[in-house]
């Protein structure tokens, strides 16, 4: 299995000023792999969230780093590494910066780091509300200096957890326009029981190997019909004996 990881561009959002600021707290937030044409920084100001990334070149899940991010503390990634981020939490708030190449010239190599105090209050008043617009171009030049400045203390590493590892199986199948593997399967590849998997599910996501399986098939579905292919396509493309075993799965998952 090969994770593939598409393009997000934010050239062009950088391009005038040298940054671009997003912020979410959508519940249960999760973005698939996916990798952008800038640096990031993405940290947490709400809840808890769990970053994958890989080395340049790798494409395989299994080999994914992982950091465990909760208020005061981020990573920060150089252009074109492939990440995927999820929430740990229900609830959750967190801000995405990209910055533009120049601003970032040293960086080489993802980095999960501890921030200190005022960085930590610089961040919150990018993402203030009130902030004028034109207070946000110094305001990130002196996020990015302290960073610089400040040698971060590494967050402790670890590969993808069990859970991440099965959902990245899947998405790396449907990715490639093949039919998602079994459960059974799956942990027989991590080599772990199947009940190991559906606790390890249970735990991190709160939802069996089987629900999350049968939610990425009917997302992968009904994007593939919004780009305009029939149902009877995307049911034999998916690996369903029949167009009705795809209708009663779309039915019972909802959108």
């Amino acid at each position: 299995m090969t994770v593939v990881a598409h393009l997000s561009s934010k050239l062009s959002l950088v391009s005038q000023s040298g940054f671009a600021l997003r912020y979410s707290r959508q519940p249960a937030y999760e973005c698939e792999w996916h990798l952008h044409d800038c640096a990031m920084l993405l940290w947490p100001q709400l809840g808890g969230l769990r970053s994958a990334w890989l080395d340049d070149g790798d494409a395989n899940p299994s080999h994914a780093r992982t950091a465990r991010l909760t208020r005061n503390t981020a990573i920060l990634l150089p252009r074109a590494t492939a990440h995927h981020t999820m929430a740990e939490t229900q609830r959750q708030q967190h801000g995405e910066l990209y910055l533009a190449p120049e601003l970032i010239r040293g960086l080489r190599q993802p980095a999960a780091i501890r921030l200190d105090g005022a960085t930590v209050a610089m961040l919150d008043a990018l993402l203030a509300p009130t902030l004028d617009a034109r207070s946000a171009e110094p305001l990130v030049r002196a996020i990015v200096a302290q960073l610089a400045a400040a040698a971060p203390v590494a967050l402790p590493l670890a590969r993808a957890s069990l859970a991440q590892q099965m959902v990245g199986r899947f998405a790396s199948a449907l990715e490639r326009d093949q039919p998602l593997p079994p459960v059974d399967a799956v942990a027989c590849e991590l080599g772990v029981s199947t009940r190991q998997l559906q606790r390890a599910c249970q735990h991190e996501l709160g939802a069996s190997p089987v629900a999350l399986r049968r939610r990425m098939l009917a997302a992968r579905a009904r994007a593939l019909m919004a780009e305009g292919r029939s149902f009877a396509e995307v049911s034999a493309q998916l690996g369903f004996a029949t167009s009705g075993h795809l209708g009663r799965l779309m039915r019972s998952v909802a959108a």
